[in-house]
């Protein structure tokens, strides 16, 4: 009788053992489920962060290369008509008083002031 007895509370404490290592594996996944959680929200945000400081960063380089391009692409002539406009408001005299010279006189200041 006793090795009944014996068995029979071996048994009662295999399952509670068994029970509680269940509770402590559930109570594991959950806690493991929620720190991953936690982690791939912490890693979206960081991602989304990184990659709008990279498209602002992207974006002000887009910026000042179309600057530069545009700067470029407006012609010697353009740049020496909107000279002779400003001059031509400033001070009218000068125009009528250098008539073509103006042109050979604003392109060597060009050279002076861009060639320093």
């Amino acid at each position: 009788m006793e090795t009944a007895v014996q068995e029979l509370v071996y048994q009662l404490v295999a399952l509670i053992v068994s029970g509680v290592v269940g509770m402590v594996g559930l109570y594991a996944k959950a806690y493991i489920k929620n720190k991953m959680e936690k982690m791939d929200y912490e890693f979206e945000n960081s991602k989304v962060e990184r990659l709008l400081d990279n498209a602002v960063h992207y974006a002000e380089a887009w910026g000042k290369t179309r600057a530069r391009e545009y700067s470029n692409s407006v012609t010697g002539s353009d740049k020496m008509s909107v000279a002779v406009e400003y001059i031509n408001k400033v001070d009218k005299d000068v125009i009528t008083k250098y008539g073509n010279e103006l042109e050979l006189m604003l392109d060597r200041k060009v050279t002076q002031v861009l060639n320093k």
